[in-house]
């Protein structure tokens, strides 16, 4: 056992640990091209400087620098880049420099030589005076600070993610204040670098249109230990401007999503960053509505957040007038009406207000050809480019979206089964709105999930989401919903997707093409300069289709490559036909007819790579590392299938061809491993899925009504 004073002396050299693993102070200052950096060691170590050097990270060639000692413990050294690029490139050059310093350590009575790099991790305090970014005869040059060992850098010709540099952003609060103005309030942080100007903007995703906010910023804190610099900032939506513009413009609804566009000290253009962080923020606060008419018409403007990213935007519904106005009358006393009609029994099912493609589709006409007792319909937008086929199917059965008799089965509801995007079928799109009409909901999917973080936007505890049942495919899907999601066990109901009866339908039925199928996953899009890891996907699909040995793989199997774009990626349509592929945009092409086509499917993380295995055919996930200013890198295929992954797995493109031309070797056929994993991943293989479901719901609604009874 140990006692209190061997604590107190482990206490203690702890403590003198932590003091030597930084120093003071670190500083860089720049006077037109000429950096001097200025180090100050620590008192609480025996250390000698010996030399700075700069090292070419492509090539790995160090360049010394002596050292300038100007006491004790305080070193300098003065270094014009200018004069370094030209002596140490060639022409238009692309290079990465790091600076490091070789110190003398004495331990054990022995003195060691570490190299070390000039990390802000390694100081205390970090100062930049003058810091930045430069043109010298044609060349940029970039200072930047690394992201791995956070040390200072500079590039040549090689532009920085400056999103490096945003430590946090978070709101706080949001408010809808007298005379139609949305206030949101938040911090937002960087690091190393100060923040110059923050601007926000909104930009709808449909119509492109970017509107500059109101907004402004100040200092809060400076924590030198961290190197952080704390800034707390407001935005102000005028509503009654912005609905005037939309009027004005002849817009139908629209979303606009919120950016800052971030000005930091010594940096040429800004960064884009989303305004999002909404884990603390009270909901119902949140979620006021507010409604300008003008004319026969009125929009109904309600914040929400994204899917993907938990981005702040503004949903914009534009209703007649009349409609709106009997909207607002009967959602005054729904809860009178409602025991009185509750019997009627009304199932509304929905995907997106323009979509009748995938498993809320399906199911709503299975229910309609099996279960024509079931009161079901569909909700759907006359301009959407399924209506056609929609009303064909069943004209009665249509709800248009925003229009009176919408709002009338809505009341009506028994339950409500969304898929996809589970606000945007509802009146407003506001989240909450259901507590008003006290409908069940059920939770749809479209696919199976886990390859995207879900956490904040589906989790049980989110304040932004809530479902009575949540329909999974497998014990592990379910595992996931349940322990990381958070969802009672009740609430969770293994059956199969919609999609699967017709994906499984005689599968053998259908001959393969020889077709290699490439189908990126969709994305937020975001302001044109804050895409980066969307053209980086476009890329690195681009460098397999190019690669000098894809071409020769193809025409060695007789295969075709077809690319099927998501809707982030269409305006690089006509850029894949060029490279020699067929190409289809994933919301207009019938996918399901592709994977039954197709001999082999490429993807990132698409969940369609799923349904492909389900089929026994070969899956590749190409996961390049596309990390951009608008978003983390995917890491959640990691954390949640890790190796359940049923395909092969890679990250560039010359193994993705040599995984290629080995399951060419095999004929096309699923490997033995990968089809044990596919079988993990799908608990019924069978066309039943939709009658479970339809037995899953009914159990819901016959619960809900024997409660009612017997209350």
């Amino acid at each position: 056992m140990s006692s209190n004073n061997d604590i107190q002396i482990k206490e203690e050299a702890d403590q003198d640990f932590q003091k030597i693993q930084t120093h003071p102070s670190f500083t860089i200052q720049k006077i037109e091209d000429v950096i001097t950096t200025t180090v100050i060691l620590s008192k609480y170590q025996s250390a000698k400087l010996d030399e700075f050097y700069i090292l070419h990270r492509e090539t790995g060639k160090r360049y010394p620098f002596l050292a300038k000692k100007i006491n004790s413990s305080t070193y300098q050294f003065t270094l014009s880049i200018r004069e370094f690029i030209r002596q140490h490139t060639g022409e238009n050059p692309k290079a990465h420099f790091e600076f490091y310093f070789g110190l003398y350590y004495l331990e054990h009575s022995k003195w060691i030589k570490k190299d070390e790099p000039l990390s802000l991790d390694k100081f205390d305090h970090f100062n930049s005076i003058g810091l930045s970014q430069f043109k010298d005869q044609g060349n940029d040059i970039f200072p930047y600070f690394s992201r791995k060992t956070k040390g200072f850098c500079f590039t040549v010709n090689v532009p920085v993610r400056s999103i490096r540099y945003i430590h946090s952003s978070k709101i706080k609060k949001i408010e809808s204040k007298k005379k139609n103005t949305l206030v949101i309030e938040g911090e937002i942080v960087s690091k190393a670098i100060a923040i110059n100007r923050i601007d926000a903007v909104m930009v709808g995703r449909r119509s492109g249109y970017k509107l500059v906010l109101h907004s402004n910023h100040h200092s809060k804190d400076l924590k030198q230990v961290n190197h952080l610099y704390q800034y707390d900032y407001t935005i102000s939506v005028d509503l009654t401007s912005l609905a005037t513009e939309l009027f004005i413009r002849g817009n139908g609804d629209e979303d606009f999503d919120f950016y800052f566009e971030v000005y930091l000290n010594g940096l040429f253009e800004p960064t884009v960053i989303r305004v999002s962080g909404t884990q603390d923020l009270e909901s119902r606060k949140i979620f006021k509505n507010r409604d300008i008419a003008y004319g026969k018409s009125v929009y109904v403007f309600s914040p929400n957040f994204t899917e993907q990213y938990d981005g702040l935007s503004l949903a914009a519904t534009k209703y007649q007038k009349e409609i709106y106005e009997y909207y607002k009358e009967v959602r005054g006393v729904s809860r009178f009406i409602k025991p009185f009609i509750k019997e009627e029994g009304y199932w509304i099912i929905g995907e997106k207000p323009l979509e009748a493609r995938s498993c809320g589709w399906l199911f709503f006409c299975y229910l309609r050809e099996n279960h024509p007792e079931i009161n079901a319909f569909y909700v759907l937008d006359k301009h959407s480019v399924d209506y056609e086929k929609a009303i064909s199917f069943d004209s009665e059965r249509i709800l248009l979206f925003k229009s009176k008799k919408y709002i009338q089965f809505l009341i009506k509801a028994q339950v409500i089964l969304t898929s996809q995007a589970p606000y945007h079928i509802y009146p407003t799109r506001n989240p909450l709105w259901l507590d008003v009409f006290g409908a069940k909901r059920v939770l749809l999917q479209n696919n199976i999930i886990g390859l995207q973080p879900l956490k904040q936007t589906y989790g049980f505890l989110t304040k932004f989401f809530k479902t009575d049942l949540f329909i999974v495919s497998s014990k592990h899907e379910r595992r996931y919903v349940v322990d990381t999601l958070g969802y009672p066990e009740e609430q969770v109901v293994l059956t199969g997707l919609p999609r699967f009866d017709k994906l499984l339908a005689s599968p053998s039925a259908t001959n393969p093409t020889k077709q290699l199928l490439f189908c990126p996953a969709d994305q937020e899009a975001g302001l044109d300069y804050q895409t980066e890891s969307i053209l980086r996907t476009v890329e690195k699909f681009t460098a397999v289709i190019q690669h000098k040995e894809f071409k020769p793989f193809l025409a060695a199997y007789d295969l075709s490559a077809t690319v099927a774009l998501p809707h982030a990626m269409a305006g690089y349509l006509e850029h894949f036909i060029s490279l020699g592929c067929t190409v289809v945009l994933q919301e207009q092409a019938d996918m399901l007819t592709l994977l039954n086509t197709s001999s082999v499917f490429i993807t990132d993380y698409h969940p369609l790579a799923f349904d492909f295995s389900f089929l026994t055919k070969p899956v590749c996930f190409f996961q390049p590392d596309v990390q951009g200013p608008d978003k983390d890198k995917i890491d959640s295929v990691t954390e949640l299938y890790s190796n359940e992954l049923p395909g092969e797995v890679t990250c560039n493109e010359e193994n993705l061809i040599y995984l290629l031309d080995q399951i060419g070797k095999n004929n096309f056929k699923m490997s033995t491993k990968n089809q044990k994993k596919a079988d993990a991943l799908l608990e019924y293989r069978d066309t039943h899925s939709n009658q479970r479901i339809y037995e899953a719901v009914s159990q819901l609604v016959a619960k809900k009504t024997t409660t009612n009874k017997k209350v």
